[in-house]
Protein backbone atom coordinates (compact mmCIF):
# COMPACT_ATOMS: atom_id res chain seq x y z
CA UNK A 1 0.00 0.00 0.00
CA UNK A 2 1.48 3.52 -0.64
CA UNK A 3 0.75 6.36 1.46
CA UNK A 4 0.23 9.75 -0.29
CA UNK A 5 0.31 13.02 0.96
CA UNK A 6 -0.15 16.19 -1.16
CA UNK A 7 1.95 19.07 0.16
CA UNK A 8 1.66 18.01 3.47
CA UNK A 9 3.31 15.98 6.13
CA UNK A 10 2.25 12.73 8.03
CA UNK A 11 2.02 12.76 11.83
CA UNK A 12 1.70 9.95 14.11
CA UNK A 13 -1.01 10.61 17.49
CA UNK A 14 -2.12 8.56 20.31
CA UNK A 15 -5.35 7.83 21.44
CA UNK A 16 -7.84 10.62 21.24
CA UNK A 17 -5.64 12.48 18.88
CA UNK A 18 -5.38 9.97 16.77
CA UNK A 19 -9.12 10.35 16.40
CA UNK A 20 -9.22 13.95 15.74
CA UNK A 21 -5.91 14.04 13.71
CA UNK A 22 -7.23 11.25 11.47
CA UNK A 23 -10.73 13.40 10.91
CA UNK A 24 -8.78 16.51 10.58
CA UNK A 25 -6.32 14.55 7.97
CA UNK A 26 -9.48 12.52 6.06
CA UNK A 27 -10.84 16.44 5.31
CA UNK A 28 -7.58 17.84 4.22
CA UNK A 29 -7.29 14.44 1.85
CA UNK A 30 -10.58 15.30 0.62
CA UNK A 31 -10.32 18.50 0.20
CA UNK A 32 -6.96 17.99 -1.38
CA UNK A 33 -8.26 16.08 -4.22
CA UNK A 34 -10.43 19.39 -5.37
CA UNK A 35 -7.23 21.10 -5.30
CA UNK A 36 -5.61 21.44 -8.88
CA UNK A 37 -2.34 23.63 -9.92
CA UNK A 38 -3.54 26.96 -11.17
CA UNK A 39 -1.24 28.75 -13.53
CA UNK A 40 -1.49 31.96 -15.88
CA UNK A 41 -1.64 30.93 -19.38
CA UNK A 42 1.27 32.25 -21.18
CA UNK A 43 1.44 32.67 -25.23
CA UNK A 44 4.29 30.87 -27.07
CA UNK A 45 7.13 33.88 -27.60
CA UNK A 46 7.08 33.97 -23.66
CA UNK A 47 7.52 30.48 -23.22
CA UNK A 48 10.75 31.05 -25.55
CA UNK A 49 11.70 34.33 -24.24
CA UNK A 50 11.26 33.59 -20.37
CA UNK A 51 13.53 29.87 -20.66
CA UNK A 52 16.80 29.86 -19.30
CA UNK A 53 17.56 26.58 -21.75
CA UNK A 54 15.40 24.91 -24.11
CA UNK A 55 16.20 21.17 -24.88
CA UNK A 56 14.72 18.13 -26.68
CA UNK A 57 15.40 15.48 -24.44
CA UNK A 58 15.15 11.36 -23.62
CA UNK A 59 14.21 10.57 -20.09
CA UNK A 60 17.17 7.87 -19.25
CA UNK A 61 16.11 7.86 -15.34
CA UNK A 62 14.33 9.06 -13.13
CA UNK A 63 14.98 8.70 -8.75
CA UNK A 64 12.62 10.48 -6.33
CA UNK A 65 14.56 10.83 -2.44
CA UNK A 66 13.29 12.52 0.76
CA UNK A 67 15.00 15.80 1.45
CA UNK A 68 17.17 16.50 3.91
CA UNK A 69 14.53 17.57 6.35
CA UNK A 70 12.69 14.42 5.51
CA UNK A 71 9.55 16.66 4.67
CA UNK A 72 9.36 16.50 1.01
CA UNK A 73 10.08 14.23 -1.55
CA UNK A 74 11.78 15.43 -4.72
CA UNK A 75 12.74 13.34 -8.17
CA UNK A 76 16.04 14.14 -10.28
CA UNK A 77 15.12 13.27 -13.90
CA UNK A 78 17.92 12.50 -16.17
CA UNK A 79 17.85 13.70 -19.91
CA UNK A 80 20.10 12.18 -22.37
CA UNK A 81 19.95 12.18 -26.07
CA UNK A 82 19.73 15.92 -25.79
CA UNK A 83 19.49 18.68 -28.39
CA UNK A 84 19.73 22.00 -26.43
CA UNK A 85 17.75 24.71 -28.57
CA UNK A 86 18.68 27.64 -25.92
CA UNK A 87 20.95 28.25 -23.08
CA UNK A 88 23.68 25.74 -22.34
CA UNK A 89 24.22 22.19 -20.24
CA UNK A 90 26.07 22.18 -17.25
CA UNK A 91 26.60 18.13 -17.81
CA UNK A 92 25.19 15.30 -19.85
CA UNK A 93 23.15 13.97 -18.98
CA UNK A 94 21.29 17.05 -17.68
CA UNK A 95 19.45 16.85 -14.39
CA UNK A 96 15.90 18.18 -13.92
CA UNK A 97 14.83 18.65 -10.24
CA UNK A 98 10.69 18.34 -9.93
CA UNK A 99 8.78 18.46 -7.06
CA UNK A 100 7.21 15.07 -5.41
CA UNK A 101 8.00 11.64 -6.31
CA UNK A 102 8.01 7.77 -4.75
CA UNK A 103 10.11 6.92 -1.73
CA UNK A 104 9.20 3.43 -0.33
CA UNK A 105 5.71 3.62 0.25
CA UNK A 106 5.11 7.02 1.07
CA UNK A 107 4.18 9.26 -2.46
CA UNK A 108 3.94 13.03 -2.69
CA UNK A 109 2.07 14.40 -5.15
CA UNK A 110 0.95 18.21 -6.78
CA UNK A 111 -1.93 18.08 -8.68
CA UNK A 112 -1.30 19.39 -12.18
CA UNK A 113 1.95 19.14 -12.15
CA UNK A 114 2.76 16.90 -15.45
CA UNK A 115 4.80 13.44 -14.83
CA UNK A 116 8.52 12.29 -17.03
CA UNK A 117 8.14 9.07 -17.50
CA UNK A 118 11.25 7.24 -18.59
CA UNK A 119 11.75 6.57 -22.02
CA UNK A 120 10.02 9.48 -23.24
CA UNK A 121 11.00 12.30 -25.27
CA UNK A 122 9.86 15.42 -24.80
CA UNK A 123 10.72 19.38 -25.24
CA UNK A 124 11.62 21.61 -21.90
CA UNK A 125 11.78 25.00 -21.37
CA UNK A 126 13.51 25.06 -18.21
CA UNK A 127 13.70 28.22 -15.58
CA UNK A 128 15.31 28.03 -12.13
CA UNK A 129 16.33 24.57 -11.83
CA UNK A 130 17.21 23.58 -8.30
CA UNK A 131 16.06 27.12 -7.52
CA UNK A 132 12.48 26.90 -8.23
CA UNK A 133 9.89 24.37 -6.78
CA UNK A 134 8.65 23.93 -10.29
CA UNK A 135 11.40 24.59 -13.17
CA UNK A 136 9.87 24.71 -15.91
CA UNK A 137 8.03 28.38 -17.13
CA UNK A 138 4.14 27.82 -16.81
CA UNK A 139 4.53 24.78 -15.12
CA UNK A 140 3.03 22.42 -17.66
CA UNK A 141 3.20 24.79 -20.30
CA UNK A 142 7.27 24.50 -20.55
CA UNK A 143 6.71 20.80 -21.13
CA UNK A 144 6.18 18.95 -24.74
CA UNK A 145 6.19 15.47 -25.24
CA UNK A 146 7.18 14.00 -28.13
CA UNK A 147 5.18 11.21 -29.79
CA UNK A 148 4.95 9.18 -33.02
CA UNK A 149 1.81 9.02 -34.96
CA UNK A 150 0.90 5.77 -36.63
CA UNK A 151 3.00 6.75 -39.74
CA UNK A 152 6.35 7.02 -36.91
CA UNK A 153 6.37 10.64 -37.82
CA UNK A 154 7.50 12.77 -34.67
CA UNK A 155 4.84 15.45 -33.42
CA UNK A 156 4.98 17.31 -30.34
CA UNK A 157 2.03 17.77 -28.04
CA UNK A 158 1.75 19.63 -24.35
CA UNK A 159 2.09 17.75 -21.42
CA UNK A 160 -1.05 18.44 -20.15
CA UNK A 161 -3.25 16.39 -22.52
CA UNK A 162 -3.82 13.11 -22.57
CA UNK A 163 -1.84 9.79 -24.34
CA UNK A 164 -4.17 7.83 -25.60
CA UNK A 165 -5.25 5.34 -28.98
CA UNK A 166 -7.76 8.42 -29.42
CA UNK A 167 -5.35 11.20 -29.05
CA UNK A 168 -2.99 9.85 -31.26
CA UNK A 169 -5.37 8.96 -33.56
CA UNK A 170 -7.38 12.10 -33.86
CA UNK A 171 -5.56 14.70 -32.10
CA UNK A 172 -2.12 13.99 -32.57
CA UNK A 173 -2.19 14.62 -36.93
CA UNK A 174 -3.17 17.97 -35.99
CA UNK A 175 -0.38 18.54 -34.08
CA UNK A 176 3.54 20.39 -35.33
CA UNK A 177 6.39 17.92 -36.29
CA UNK A 178 9.24 18.01 -33.22
CA UNK A 179 11.09 19.54 -36.55
CA UNK A 180 8.28 22.50 -37.18
CA UNK A 181 8.27 23.42 -33.18
CA UNK A 182 11.75 23.59 -33.02
CA UNK A 183 12.15 25.88 -36.02
CA UNK A 184 9.11 27.92 -34.71
CA UNK A 185 11.04 28.41 -31.37
CA UNK A 186 14.71 29.04 -32.91
CA UNK A 187 12.33 32.00 -35.26
CA UNK A 188 10.89 33.03 -31.90
CA UNK A 189 14.77 33.48 -30.82
CA UNK A 190 16.02 35.01 -33.44
CA UNK A 191 13.12 37.90 -33.60
CA UNK A 192 13.86 41.33 -32.99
Amino acid sequence: MVKVINNMVRTRRSGAAAVVGGVWMLCLLMSGAAQALTVVPRPFPELVREAELIIVGTVSDAHSAWSADRQTISTTVSLADLEVIKGEVPSVPYELSLPGGVVGDTAQTYPGMPELTPGGRYVLFVRGNRRELIPLVGAYQGLYRVLADPDGQQHVLRADQGDNLVVRALVLPGQPTLEEFTRGIREELSAP
